[in-house]
């Protein structure tokens, strides 16, 4: 099972990651997109959508700070209280994804205009980030100063991949939440070129260039 979480998984998803985004991105831009649904339930999108992105966008940049620049990361969290607030600033951030995402999957199970255009790969794609913030929440509960341990056993791992010299010793004993989380990122990864959230992976700054739009009311005279 670690071979095959920590091995044979992450090659799999970057060959679906790049193969499939390219081949995409190339074939059918005009999926390139999530759906607005902005105009079939709008007080529940609020509630859920800003949670989300204001959870989800910082703990995904506190994950890849320590791969980029694990020299940088080790002097602050070499820091007693640095770490400290770090790991509690974590923890609420994640606390405030897991809000997002519950009231985001509550809102297309119980809009009915919604669930007739909630496709299989949305309900998958939910339930792995369900999984994936959930497990993320009781880590950094249940076991302490993962900022550490992630710095001194997953970026190496990773480096491993990275490399072509995958070394699934550094993860192989961890917890098996800590598998969970790790198998269900891999997963997420592998399943996003199918899925609407293809879009994180374009930079929209192509309208930067566009002209202006100009309206015109068209009036009785």
């Amino acid at each position: 099972m670690n071979t095959f979480i920590f091995v044979a998984l992450p090659y799999l998803v970057l060959a679906l990651l790049f193969l499939v985004t390219i081949y995409r991105y190339l074939t059918n831009r005009l999926t390139w997109s999530a759906y607005s649904t902005e105009l079939l339930e709008r007080r529940l999108l609020y509630w859920g959508s800003n949670p989300w992105h204001y959870g989800i966008i910082p703990l995904l940049l506190f994950h890849l700070v320590p791969f980029l620049f694990p020299g940088l990361a080790a002097g602050f969290l070499g820091n007693q209280q640095t770490l400290l607030v770090l790991e509690s600033l974590g923890l609420g951030l994640a606390l405030l994804a897991l809000l997002g995402i519950l009231i985001l999957t509550l809102r297309r199970v119980n809009t009915a205009m919604l669930k007739r255009s909630t496709y299989f790969s949305d309900w998958l794609i939910l339930f792995l980030l369900l999984v994936q913030v959930g497990s993320g929440v009781y880590i950094a509960v249940a076991l302490r100063w993962g900022s550490l341990w992630y710095l001194h056993a997953a970026v190496p791992y990773f480096w491993s991949i990275w490399s072509a010299n995958p070394q699934p010793e550094y993860l192989a004993d961890l917890p098996a939440v800590v598998k969970v989380h790790a198998a269900c990122a891999f997963l997420i990864l592998g399943v996003l070129p199918f899925t609407k959230l293809v879009h994180l992976l374009y930079l929209p700054i192509d309208f930067l260039k566009d002209q202006p739009i100009l309206y015109r009311w068209r009036g009785r005279e």
